[in-house]
């Protein structure tokens, strides 16, 4: 079940990737990135982990995986990792939030926003983390 998935992560990643006008061979870099992140998710919730420690650590690795082949190819960090994350895009979230408030279930809407928000959160502190350690590595590295 996994290797389907991230499969099917891989070519969704590279769909995103030719969307955002990512090009030549650095598409296929963006697949792999994406099928990273999706099998990482994949283990860390079959582990057991919390939703929140799952997009932290996956979205960490993913972020580590762009900084190296982005120095390695010579291109931005941004062009491997934006498409490279859509896998774990926190999208139904938005949607189920959204969806209940317009029901008028304004708990459950809650709840689930404040679910996609700590994904979000989770996911945007994984590339933080990842991204201030490079920058701290090649500085103390001069």
């Amino acid at each position: 079940m996994f290797f389907i998935e991230v499969i099917f992560a891989f070519f969704i990643t590279i769909s995103f990737a030719i969307l955002f006008n990512v090009r030549g061979k650095l598409i296929i870099y963006s697949g792999i990135g994406g099928a990273i992140s999706w099998l990482f998710y994949l283990l860390f919730t079959k582990e057991g982990y919390s939703y929140s420690t799952c997009y932290l650590l996956a979205t960490a690795i993913t972020a580590f995986y762009s900084e190296i082949m982005a120095k390695k190819l010579q291109t931005t960090v941004p062009t491997l990792l934006i498409a490279a994350l859509i896998p774990m895009a926190p999208g139904g979230g938005v949607y189920y939030t959204m969806l209940y408030l317009i029901q008028n279930k304004y708990q459950d809407s809650m709840l689930k926003g404040m679910e996609t928000s700590i994904i979000a959160g989770s996911m945007a502190l994984g590339i933080i983390l990842v991204t201030t350690f490079f920058r701290i590595f090649h500085l103390t590295k001069r």
